[in-house]
């Protein structure tokens, strides 16, 4: 291997936390934020909605009221429980070292001009962006990067504004989307695929649910439930058999600029807007598996990336005869998951040959040995080769990106 796999510059938590604030030279112009929605809309974002219910709901208690003289056991049982619940769930198997292994290394190039360019969007991508530019700044430090998260629609919105020159997308870019950005910045729009990710239900780990449908997705999470006869609000509903009879089911889902129930919702409920009851927002898709973590009976939509030990994804059923697909980076991969989807980088220029050239190498590090190896530490999955923007980036010259 050509990479340390032992110690990265910021890691987990860390890593978040810097790409959520950012450099503080770096902070946005004051002013309500701007989400540039699917249909080509640019928004203003009221903040103060997050992590509020709708419908007046009250929130589950953060904390839970302990015995006045708790037993030994019970104490061991609470504490193992909390570490529990930020411990990240790692897939870096030996199968997927090897196909890390198989990405050209990465050399670096002499005489890169230096310069600034800044990244906004997606809670998804923002620890993978984030220790990748930590280590792109060590190779170059002529070079200056930031990474700020906020969900995908922020990031294109500030791409449109001229407040970044990267947008980290998670998903697609929508034709009305990209069309609003080039009448805006006059330039053409590049959407670079870096890494897979995947959308998933979470449920919280003791909870015996097998698998969703489509149509099972429709009843709870839309208000209209247009392919269901009747809204889903009970665990019985889905499961007569479920352990948790009759119990609600709140659901919890990452704020409204993120690409992540974006995706979820055109798969399950196209047109269609999300239910009032038992909803929860949550500012990151982090926040909302610890939901799942905390609460027994929380139901949730994250990212592939967020999971943790006390929550668990839930196989989805494809709909075409096939038994229910489990989330890993192997179905991920082979795209036999059905809501996986491709992590983006989107950025402007007049045409290929005038993109800046350390974005340019930015997209070839990450397409590096060395960059896949930060994307599987990171829980996100590397990309198949038919993917690679040659057509950007060129192609690898043997084992190397030169």
């Amino acid at each position: 291997m050509s990479c340390d796999r032992t110690i990265l510059p910021l890691t987990g938590a860390l890593a978040l936390a810097l790409a959520a604030c950012g450099d503080p030279k770096d902070a946005p112009k004051p002013g309500a934020p701007k989400d540039l929605r699917p249909d080509g809309t640019l928004v203003e974002v009221d903040e103060s909605q997050r992590r509020r219910p709708s419908s007046g709901v009250p929130v589950p208690p953060l904390t839970s009221t302990a015995p006045v003289a708790p037993m030994p056991a019970a104490e061991a049982a609470v504490r193992a429980a909390g570490a529990a619940l930020y411990a990240p769930v790692s897939e870096y198997t030996k199968e997927i070292s090897e196909i890390v292994d198989s990405f050209p290394a990465y050399v670096p190039v002499n005489g890169l001009p230096g310069g600034t360019f800044r990244m906004r969007g997606s809670d998804t991508m923002g620890a993978y962006l984030s220790n990748a530019q930590a280590r792109f700044e060590s190779i170059y430090p002529n070079v200056s990067m930031s990474m700020r998260t906020g969900g995908t629609e922020r990031g294109l919105a500030s791409l449109l504004e001229g407040e970044c020159e990267v947008a980290a997308v998670a998903g697609p870019v929508s034709d009305a989307q990209r069309a609003a950005i080039e009448k805006a910045t006059r330039k053409r729009v590049f959407a670079v695929p870096v890494a897979l990710d995947a959308v998933c239900v979470y449920v919280n780990a003791d909870n015996p649910l097998p698998a969703l449908s489509k149509v099972q997705c429709n009843g709870i999470f839309s208000i209209t439930h247009s392919m269901s006869p009747v809204p889903i609000l009970r665990w019985e509903q889905l499961d007569p058999k479920s352990t948790l009879g009759g119990a609600f089911l709140p659901i919890y889902l990452p704020g409204s600029s993120s690409g992540t129930f974006a995706s979820f919702a055109e798969w399950c409920m196209p047109g269609e807007e999300v239910t009032t009851i038992l909803r929860y927002f949550e500012p990151s898709s982090g926040s909302v598996v610890n939901a799942c973590c905390a609460y027994p009976t929380a139901l949730g939509v994250a990212g592939y990336g967020a999971r943790q030990a006390r929550a668990r994804a839930v196989a989805i059923d494809p709909g075409d005869g096939r038994p229910a697909v489990a989330p890993s980076a192997v179905t991920i991969r082979d795209r036999s998951y059905p809501l996986h989807r491709a992590l983006n980088l989107v950025f402007v220029a007049q045409d290929a040959a005038s993109i800046d050239p350390a974005i340019v190498q930015f997209v070839r590090y990450l397409w590096s040995e060395d960059g896949q190896d930060i994307a599987a530490i990171s829980n996100i999955v590397p990309p198949t080769l038919d993917l690679m923007p040659t057509d950007i980036v060129g192609t690898p010259d043997g084992d190397f990106w030169k």
